[in-house]
């Protein structure tokens, strides 16, 4: 399996941290800009606080829990399965025996838009049920769409299903 150009190897980069938090950080750059604008007006900087906490809150919980989840893990997605990486043990795992892939999305990338509203809406992870009942979990820490990647295997049913709020099971 290994070795061709279709090969992907997703783990935690700098950049898939970056990603999925570039929402927050636009957001937060622009209350700064108001506030500077406003001349941090003490008003202004409370409401702007409070909605900046109600914003940032949840997506540090989804964004650890990810982290968490998925720290120390490689895979390598492949056309015919997939290999996983975990404290020094390979595991390989081919498209036939897994049973289907749920990709759970929030509602904006459910309908592949680039415009999120809240930080939480670019987080994701796709589900992986295999026929023996383990389950993989991939999340956007891995690579920013998951869902694209995990497209990549072949003859594998693929769910997507929304979610608002997409903590991990």
């Amino acid at each position: 399996m290994a070795g061709t150009q279709e090969d992907k190897l997703l783990k935690i980069r700098f950049f898939t941290h970056f990603s999925s938090m570039l929402p927050l950080i636009i957001v937060g750059v622009l209350f700064l800009v108001v506030l500077i604008w406003l001349k941090f007006e003490q008003d202004t900087i409370k409401v702007f606080g409070i909605l900046f906490l109600a914003d940032a809150i949840p997506a540090f919980f989804l964004h650890s829990e990810y982290w968490l989840k998925n720290n120390g893990e490689e895979y390598e997605i492949h056309h015919e399965g997939l290999i996983r990486r975990k404290n020094g043990k390979e595991i390989e795992i081919k498209n036939n025996e897994i049973e289907k892939i749920i990709i759970y999305l929030s509602p904006s990338l459910y309908k592949n838009s680039n415009f999120q509203l809240l930080a939480i809406e670019n987080y994701h992870y796709g589900l992986i049920k295999l026929k023996s009942g383990d389950d993989l979990l991939l999340t956007c820490l891995l690579a920013p769409r998951i869902d694209i990647e995990l497209k990549r295997m072949g003859g594998v049913l693929i769910e997507k299903q929304k979610r608002l709020f997409c903590s991990l099971p």
